[in-house]
Order: C-alpha cells, then sequence, then structure tokens
C-alpha cells in the first residue's frame, strides 16, 4: 500500500496532476506585479529564514520553483469543486475572488524572476523537473542541494477591490514528502500578509 502511494504521489508531481495545463501554458508571462507580491508573502510565510516551517532542521540556501504555475492536482482527480472547498475553509473568503482565481488558474502561466524574496531562488522549467523526478528524488537533491524541495504556486485569486487573496502552493521534498495548502491573504498598510491557511493534502 505504501509503495502505491508513494507511486501515486510521484506521478502526481512529475505530471504536475493537470497534463493539458502544460499544452496550454502561455508563451510569456502575463502575470503581474500584484501576485508576485503575494507569492513573496507566500513564500515568507512558509520558510522561517532559511528553515522550513516545519522542518527546523533543514537549511535551504537556494529556493527552486518550478516556471509555471499548476492547480491542485487532487481536485481535479476527485472531480470537486474547488471554489466550493476553499469556500467551506475561508468563511470571509468572496465569491469574487474564487471567480478571479478559476478564471485564471484555467490554464497554466509563465513564471519570470519577479520574486522579492531574502532567499535566493531559481525557477526551474517544468520539463526538466518532469525528467529529474521520472529518476527520482535523490536525483533531486543531486541537482539542487539545499533546496529543501520543489515549490510550485497558483495564480492569485483577488477581490475587486484588490485586498483579499487566495492562492494554492505545494511543496514536494520526496516520495511521501509533501503537501499542498490554500492561503487566504489580505492586504494592508504593511503589504500582503497570510490570515489563514489550510492544508489541501499531504504524504
Amino acid at each position: 500500500m505504501k509503495f502505491l502511494v508513494t507511486s501515486f504521489i510521484t506521478a502526481l508531481l512529475v505530471t504536475c496532476a493537470v497534463p493539458v495545463q502544460s499544452r496550454q501554458a502561455s508563451g510569456q508571462s502575463d502575470i503581474p506585479a500584484e501576485e508576485y507580491a503575494i507569492y513573496a508573502a507566500v513564500i515568507r510565510d512558509m520558510f522561517d529564514g532559511d528553515k522550513l516551517y516545519f522542518d527546523s532542521q533543514t537549511k535551504v540556501k537556494m529556493l527552486v520553483i518550478e516556471d509555471r504555475t499548476v492547480r491542485n492536482g487532487f481536485v481535479a482527480i476527485a472531480k470537486e469543486d474547488e471554489g466550493a472547498k476553499m469556500m467551506r475553509n475561508f468563511t470571509s473568503l468572496s465569491q469574487e475572488t474564487i471567480d478571479d482565481y478559476v478564471a485564471k488558474n484555467a490554464k497554466s502561466h509563465q513564471l519570470t524572476n519577479s520574486l522579492d524574496l531574502k532567499l535566493k531562488y531559481t525557477l526551474a522549467p517544468k520539463e526538466e523537473i518532469e525528467q529529474i523526478l521520472k529518476i527520482g528524488w535523490d536525483e533531486f537533491y543531486k541537482q539542487f542541494p539545499y533546496s529543501g524541495g520543489l515549490i510550485r504556486l497558483s495564480r492569485a485569486g483577488l477581490n475587486p477591490g484588490g485586498n483579499q487573496a487566495v492562492v494554492y502552493i505545494e511543496h514536494g521534498c520526496g516520495g511521501l514528502c509533501g503537501a499542498g495548502h490554500y492561503l487566504l491573504l489580505v492586504k494592508n498598510d504593511r503589504g500582503w500578509v497570510v490570515q489563514n491557511k489550510v492544508m489541501a493534502w499531504i504524504s
């Protein structure tokens, strides 16, 4: 059973769960600067300095972020209503924010080196990551030592006022090491801050 779960998680990470996104991906990034500010807030929440928030023993020197946006693949497999799922978990989330999230994530988008982070990071091509993970996670860490794993991001949905956002992030670190989260953010005088987060899956 453990082998089957491991195989499923690995296959999900290798294919990004929704293969059609790769074929539909934009050639150039059309993601605005505001969404990169949201990504930066999400990643800062995930890492405490140079340590993963859930693993204080892992020192991270270089973040590895896949260069195309993704959706929660488990939702697609289970044929769940992703908007309804988020609404159940975030009572203050507006329908407009959900609608924007769903519309933006109808296809995958190219990310660019526009993140304002203290930690160094690299955008790894989706095709390169797929080939590495087919070999295995040992190969991933040979290619990207001290990375703490692989980060994938969705597009961020925003409300019309531009002060509420929802985004999906997943972090893979091994065959049975990974998790996906939805995060609700609000914008105040200090910029974007994470208000709440809900685990979507874990392995």
